[in-house]
């Protein structure tokens, strides 16, 4: 059990920030990301789990991994489980790929497996402002595989983000990085916020013992502000 934690909190010293000559570039939302494709992610599982799983969370009628179709966008949820451990993953592509299934399952293998911190420097860039704001009206069209029914749904309220909490033991005591920084910095500066607050509200002191664990926390208050910022203008 020890072994296996140990493995666990390897991941991110190991793999958390990939070779440049395997990341390539993907575009969303106007924008070049950085991405690495799944064959290495794959790749990177196998040196870590040789035995390491990933499966849908539910099948459709036909015996096939169900997904959903929501503004344009195909979901498909599954758990990947890494030296004993379960995490929950997306996939989520454009829902007019010629082989969604494919494209699915590659994007999950990528998602999943950053949950473990698996190429994780390329992520945590990416995440201060891409949740978006969920549209109001009209209200999204859910299509199931398994039934063929369109069915509309009420969004759901807008809440304020949860407080954080404690990072598990499982995530790296490592320090950030300076590009980890520069991104938050960047970030707050982009919409105005005080780093500081920030960190503040996340129940941190943004000073040089920041580390990869507190980044989740960051971010839920980073989006905060954003929130309380949007409800004023």
């Amino acid at each position: 059990m020890e072994d296996n934690k140990q493995a666990l909190k390897d991941i991110l010293t190991k793999y958390g920030v990939p070779d440049p000559k395997i990341v390539g570039k993907l575009p969303k939302g106007g924008q070049q990301l950085d991405f690495v494709g799944h064959a290495d992610v794959t790749k990177f599982l196998l040196e870590t789990d040789v035995a390491w799983t990933m499966e849908p969370v539910a099948f459709d009628s036909d015996g096939l991994p169900a997904y959903r179709i929501e503004n344009g966008m195909a979901h498909m949820a599954c758990w990947m489980t890494i030296h004993g451990v379960r995490r929950l993953g997306i996939g989520s592509v454009a829902h007019n790929k010629p082989d969604l299934l494919k494209e699915l399952q590659s994007d999950a293998i990528r998602n999943c497996a950053m949950r473990f911190g698996f190429c994780l420097s390329l992520w945590t860039k990416q995440e201060w402002d891409d949740l978006g704001d969920t549209p109001k009206k009209p209200a999204p069209v859910v299509t199931t595989r398994a039934t063929g029914e369109e069915q509309q749904r009420t969004p759901a309220p807008k809440v304020k983000p949860p407080t954080p909490v404690a990072p598990s033991k499982e995530f790296s005591t490592e320090l950030l990085s300076q590009k980890q920084r520069e991104d938050f910095e960047k970030a707050c500066k982009d919409k105005g916020f005080s780093t500081i607050m920030v960190a503040q509200r996340a129940g941190l002191k943004w000073d040089n013992s920041v580390k990869v664990s507190d980044l989740p926390a960051l971010r839920a208050a980073w989006h905060d502000f954003k929130n309380e910022k949007a409800e004023t203008e």
